[in-house]
């Protein structure tokens, strides 16, 4: 019932049409009705399902919402639709038009017209026209259901009846299929061939029925075309991997199996969703920017799952016109295994990169030089070390062979040598060389000596070389100068051992071979004896010096009084000292210093001990020791040969002796002085000299009183 009319004036209103002998309705703005007369009852047979005009007549949609007084025309009647004052409700009156007018109208559709027992009484001609049969001349028996498909009818009849549990007519179920949108059926012409045509059916007053039917058959085979069409983009749209989501401004319309894939749900539940239900919510207001701005560049943003979890995606988006509505598609790509693997990619990019790094931080800071070159010798790598020694500049390629051609400072035979050595590697003649060389620094007294070794590297898979050659130039003037040290040592070794040794030996001989008087054999005992000590002596230098480089050294540090020890050696010194005379000078003060005793003591004789050794023609030795505020200074003065200023800087090394004839007369390993400096610098000390030929030598020591610095605090 109406919102406006009141349950007094609806009866006066239902009263009156009941009255009416011609069908009439009442219908809302929307074609509902709301009230239908007898007449209308008995000829349109109106039940339960039947709510509309639409279900009676063929009227076009536009025509509602209905807003004021409208007469249209639904073969074969006429409705007049009026506005009913003070409600809002509508009266439709219907009114049937002349059928031979209509029949002889040119409708370009097929009229047929039955009478109660449900047989074709006329036609027009283009139903003529349509079924090949003459309008004039119908045959007696001709029924509606005599040119539909008999199969077809058969299956929708059982169908129906199903549904509304009961039998139907032949006309009940041509009637009600012509009232709803399965009214599209399968026509047979007289001449055995077929059609499709949609029907509408409704009953005429005198019981027989009106049956208005066009041919839709090119209109179906364009549907067909369409819905195969469509089923071929349905299984190309299934078949891909990437989900195809259609969308009109966000709502989702349909999509393919990828699309259930991808976001873990159905598609049932993803119809008529936003499309933002499935994009993570600090992405939304970006995906929302594109499609109302109508972007069509891809981009990538994170999804939703149906479960909540993320996923990583890749929209490529576009806008299509279908059945002349613009709707987007989203073709979407799910890249999370991607992304694993691009990260994974850029770790390994970045290892390879940190391994790129550490090893050429590794070939910079090696002292060896590294040159890789193509196979015709071209560079195409280079340490510092190398472009170095080469004087390769930082700018303009070079060759290898051109190099070797511009080292300076190396002679010609042997820069001949290197050269041809070098050429018949990049010829292939050999798999590696090695070759050593000598270069002569101008501004540098000593040679340095090097070394270098090439090989090819193999490329046999690169499609752009054949293969390279690695050179690596090493610097072996430090081994040159072990070599030199080793040769010494031998020397010395077996010069320095040899003496005593022959000393020893022969004087034994003297006493088993020989009588010799009880003088000679008590001098030949000490000299026996002394040479003993010495060879003693000299093997605890080297004893001591292998410790010490060793790390192996073993110091005993305590406190004791520097100036009491000093006394103490001097004085048992001065007892073998028959030669020299030791002059002392120092004060009352103790001086106590924390250091290894005896140690310190084995300083002092070395000293001492070389005074007098190297002041063959004086006969006095000064010894100072002083003290300042932390230090103690003890200074050992002879008179003798002195050393020259060339020597002080190799003074202190191992098995060093000043090269001059009065040295060599002296003898002497070597070993002492460098001794006595890995002594006092392990105490934090500092060994020096001072001398002039001929004039005399002073070698001071400076030690720490305390080198802890609390011990005096303690």
């Amino acid at each position: 019932m109406a919102e406006h009319s009141s349950p007094s004036s609806s009866r006066v209103i239902h009263a009156t049409l009941r009255a009416l002998e011609e069908p009439v309705v009442l219908v809302n703005r929307l074609g509902i009705i709301d009230f239908a007369n007898p007449a209308f009852h008995q000829q349109f047979r109106l039940s339960s399902a039947d709510t509309s005009l639409a279900s009676f007549f063929l009227l076009e949609d536009t025509i509602f919402p209905i807003s004021n007084r409208i007469q249209v025309v639904s073969l074969p009647y006429t409705l007049t639709i009026s506005p009913v004052e003070q409600t809002d409700f509508f009266l439709v009156t219907i009114k049937s038009l002349d059928l031979h007018q209509l029949l002889a109208s040119t409708i370009d559709a097929a009229l047929l017209v039955t009478d109660s027992d449900f047989r074709i009484t006329a036609i027009n001609e283009t139903a003529g026209t349509m079924f090949g049969v003459d309008p004039a001349a119908l045959p007696q028996e001709m029924t509606p259901l005599s040119i539909h498909d008999l199969e077809e009818f058969q299956l929708r009849k059982q169908h129906l009846e199903q549904l509304n549990l009961k039998n139907l007519s032949d006309e009940d179920i041509l009637l009600l299929h012509g009232r709803d949108t399965e009214n599209e059926w399968t026509y047979h012409r007289t001449d055995g061939s077929q059609f499709y045509g949609r029907l509408y059916m409704t009953r005429l007053q005198n019981g027989g029925f009106f049956l208005f039917i066009t041919d839709i058959s090119s209109q179906k085979q364009v549907e067909l075309h369409l819905a195969k069409s469509e089923r071929r983009f349905r299984l190309i749209a299934e078949s891909v991997l990437e989900a195809v989501i259609f969308h009109d401004d966000g709502v989702i319309l349909d999509a393919n199996r990828a699309a259930e894939i991808i976001f873990r749900t159905r598609l049932e539940l993803m119809k008529g969703h936003q499309i933002l239900d499935f994009i993570q919510p600090e992405f939304q207001e970006s995906v929302i920017h594109r499609i109302t701005s109508h972007y069509e560049e891809p981009y990538e943003v994170i999804g939703r799952r149906a479960d909540g979890t993320s996923v990583e995606i890749e929209v490529f988006p576009r806008e299509i016109t279908y059945d002349k509505t613009r709707m987007r598609v989203a073709v979407v790509r799910d890249i999370s295994e991607q992304k694993k693997i691009e990260k994974m990619l850029e770790r390994e990019k970045n290892a390879i990169m940190r391994q790129r790094d550490i090893t050429q931080s590794i070939l910079q800071a090696s002292n060896e030089g590294f040159l890789l070159t193509g196979e015709d010798g071209s560079f195409a790598y280079m340490n510092v070390k190398a472009r170095k020694l080469l004087d390769v500049p930082g700018i303009a390629p070079s060759k290898i062979q051109e190099r070797i051609s511009m080292i300076p400072n190396l002679d010609l035979a042997t820069r001949y040598a290197m050269l041809q050595q070098v050429e018949e590697l990049l010829a292939g003649k050999h798999s590696e060389i090695s070759f050593r060389f000598t270069l002569q620094q101008p501004d540098e007294s000593s040679h340095h000596y090097f070394e270098f070794y090439a090989t090819s590297i193999k490329k046999e898979r690169s499609r752009f070389s054949r293969h390279g050659f690695l050179f690596v130039f090493r610097d072996r003037t430090e081994e040159q100068k072990m070599d030199h040290v080793k040769d010494e040592l031998i020397s010395t070794v077996s010069h320095e051992l040899r003496t005593p040794l022959s000393s020893i030996l022969g004087f034994m001989e003297l006493l088993r071979y020989r009588q010799p008087t009880p003088e000679k054999t008590t001098r030949y005992i000490e000299i026996v004896h002394e040479e003993a000590k010495r060879l003693t002596n000299l093997l605890n230098d080297f004893l001591d010096i292998q410790r010490m480089e060793g790390g192996k050294q073993d110091y005993v540090f305590k406190p004791f009084s520097l100036r009491q020890l000093l006394a103490e050696t001097i004085e048992t010194f001065g007892e073998t000292a028959e030669t020299h005379t030791i002059h002392a000078t120092m004060d009352d003060d103790p001086i106590v210093i924390f250091a290894d005793e005896d140690k310190v003591k084995q300083v002092i004789i070395n000293l001492l001990s070389n005074a007098i050794k190297y002041s063959p023609t004086s006969d006095q030795i000064d010894v100072r020791l002083e003290k300042t505020t932390d230090q103690a200074i003890l200074s050992v003065t002879d008179y003798g040969l002195g050393i020259p200023s060339t020597a002080f800087d190799k003074l202190f090394t191992k098995f060093y002796r000043v090269d001059n004839s009065a040295v060599r007369k002296i003898g002497g390993t070597g070993l002492g002085l460098a001794i006595c400096k890995e002594i006092i610098e392990s105490h934090g000390g500092a060994i020096s000299v001072e001398s002039e030929l001929h004039q005399g030598s002073t070698f001071t020591i400076v030690l720490e009183l305390d080198p802890r610095k609390d011990f005096e605090k303690k």
